[in-house]
């Protein structure tokens, strides 16, 4: 799952991604943002960071994330599912192309017209933030956690293959689980594994 600036790729999974965002949003075309949450349906999780790079920068003077929804590890379903909502809404809002079939914020990652560049544009701001912990420039340990996380997926059946660069995986395989149960899953080994302290 990448969602590079745009949280909510097809292709965005990994500790965020079944972690109930994902379930809202399949893709956003821009790459002004991203899911953490994420999406399977590429066969691909990744993680990704929205928080600034740098934290003295980002308290010294206004930052894009400014006003952003911080998520938790421990976001609840419906905390998540109400940020995303929002963040979808103003997409379709400002004419950005959605996949009803999909669902009503399910985003089509594959609009790339100036339409949809400035509706990312135009909601930024209500972008959710994936959790610090999630953040390989705010945890300095991300690069272990998700090694764990990974370890973690596979010990409870969750058959993945990390990514060269730990910025997500993909299935190992054919999963027997249901998404029902591979989202347990992948929220009890995002706990798990990302659940220390950042620095």
């Amino acid at each position: 799952m990448t969602h590079p600036e745009n949280p909510r790729r097809s292709r965005v999974l990994g500790a965020t991604v079944l972690l109930a965002g994902a379930l809202l949003l399949t893709g956003c075309g821009g790459s002004d943002d991203s899911d953490g949450d994420g999406s399977t349906q590429q066969g691909v999780a990744s993680l990704q960071s929205d928080a600034p790079a740098d934290k003295a920068t980002a308290s010294a003077a206004p930052s894009a994330d400014d006003g952003r929804p911080q998520l938790r590890l421990d976001s609840s379903e419906e905390e998540k599912n109400h940020y995303w909502h929002i963040y979808a809404t103003c997409l379709k809002e400002h004419g950005h192309k959605m996949i009803p079939v999909r669902g009503p914020d399910s985003i089509d990652d594959t609009d790339q017209s100036a339409t949809a560049k400035a509706a990312v544009k135009a909601c930024a701001g209500k972008l959710p933030l994936q959790p610090p912990e999630m953040d390989r420039s705010r945890n300095p340990h991300y690069d272990d956690d998700f090694r764990a996380y990974v370890k973690c997926l596979n010990r409870k059946g969750l058959k993945v293959t990390a990514l060269p660069d730990n910025s997500g995986w993909t299935y190992n395989g054919n999963s027997t689980m249901t998404a029902a149960q591979q989202s347990q899953v992948d929220k009890s080994c995002t706990m798990e594994a990302f659940g220390g302290e950042t620095q």
